[in-house]
């Protein structure tokens, strides 16, 4: 069964309680890509005429449930989870060090803007348990977060309905141009620290 039929009848078998359940574990890190989920949330939300601010508030309870799990993860296993994460999933070291700078560099908006970030959006809360956030700041600029992104989503499958294949187009697109614009904010970033660097120890001598 293919993940479009298993989100479907899950839907139609439990209704709210499984949208929540579904975005909860996408969110706590589990194989459950979003950019895909919540806007097949959107199309049966559409097709089997669920309230669509129900739907939503699910989809964010969800997201922030799955999102605290993975906080308190890293509050209690700290830095040797993220260590092993990165060994055992290669690919997912780039999303690490962006979720650290990020956090180095913004703080508590940090949580909220990686939300919108195509992979960093679930390990900046594993990486802001990882460094003890406050706990209720966490939840609050989260939930800012969440709630964006699952609305973008959600909304596009909403009004789309049958037109996946142009959502995951648009999704592939704004991911790969997130990514670069990552990539060149980490160079700003690293090779201003250089040039302070320089200058300090210029000052020095």
């Amino acid at each position: 069964m293919n993940l479009k039929l298993l989100i479907e009848e899950f839907i139609i078998n439990y209704g709210l309680i499984s949208i929540f359940i579904i975005v909860a574990l996408e969110y706590a890190n589990l194989p459950l890509p979003s950019e895909l989920v919540l806007p097949l949330i959107g199309i049966f939300a559409f097709e089997y005429d669920m309230n669509f601010i129900q739907v939503l508030t699910a989809s964010v309870l969800g997201g922030l449930s799955g999102s605290i799990i993975n906080y308190y993860l890293g509050l209690k296993l700290g830095k040797p989870l993220v260590d092993m994460l990165a060994t055992r999933f290669p690919s997912t070291k780039r999303s690490i060090r962006a979720s650290y700078s990020w956090i180095k560099k913004y703080d508590k908006s940090s949580i909220m803007i990686s939300r919108l970030i195509p992979v960093a959006r679930t390990f900046i809360s594993i990486i802001a348990g990882v460094i003890k956030m406050n706990i209720i700041a966490f939840i609050i600029y989260s939930t800012i977060g969440i709630s964006l992104w699952n609305l973008i989503l959600i909304s596009a499958g909403y009004i789309l309905s049958d037109k996946l294949h142009i959502i995951i187009s648009i999704l592939k697109k704004y991911s790969l141009f997130v990514i670069f614009l990552i990539i060149i904010i980490l160079g700003f970033y690293i090779l201003k620290n250089k040039l302070n660097n320089k200058n300090n120890k210029k000052k020095t001598r």
